[in-house]
């Protein structure tokens, strides 16, 4: 197999993206304040995710795997990449519950209604009132000790 490389998206990989949150039903885009970074198996784009600035802080958000790379440390690698900006405040991500244990391995933890900003409590509830399975993870000062 070829080795994986992940690295800031450049404008040209955009529609490479584009294309791969549409193969996975993923409808959030991508603004043109967001760095996105993505991984690349040989010349096949295997995943992408997104940083985002929103309300003050980093929102981690698009996380997405093709089907035929997950499990095989894509997502993972990902999330490395994105630590050293995301150690620079509060961040937050809103993933599916089963993920819980992948987000808190880069420093995330689980916050409550109480302990999320107004903009993402909205976003939360109208994802729960969907049927979708999430829950808010907050990661950085005063999130349980993450730096």
């Amino acid at each position: 197999m070829a080795e994986l490389r992940v690295e800031i998206a450049r404008s040209a990989d955009m529609p490479d993206v584009l294309a791969l949150y549409a193969e996975g039903g993923y409808t959030g885009g991508v603004a043109s304040a967001d760095r996105v970074f993505v991984a690349r198996l040989g010349s096949e784009l295997a995943g992408a995710v997104r940083l985002c600035p929103e309300g003050g802080t980093t929102m981690l958000r698009g996380m997405q795997v093709r089907a035929r790379y997950q499990r095989m440390g894509v997502g993972r690698a990902l999330l490395r990449a994105c630590v050293p900006f995301l150690d620079a405040g509060v961040a937050y991500c809103l993933p599916y519950t089963h993920l819980v244990a992948f987000y808190e391995a880069a420093g995330f933890r689980v916050a409550g209604v109480d302990e999320i900003p107004e903009f993402l409590r909205r976003r939360l509830e109208g994802y729960l009132a969907e049927g979708q399975r999430l829950l808010a993870m907050r990661r950085g000062p005063g999130a349980d000790g993450a730096s």
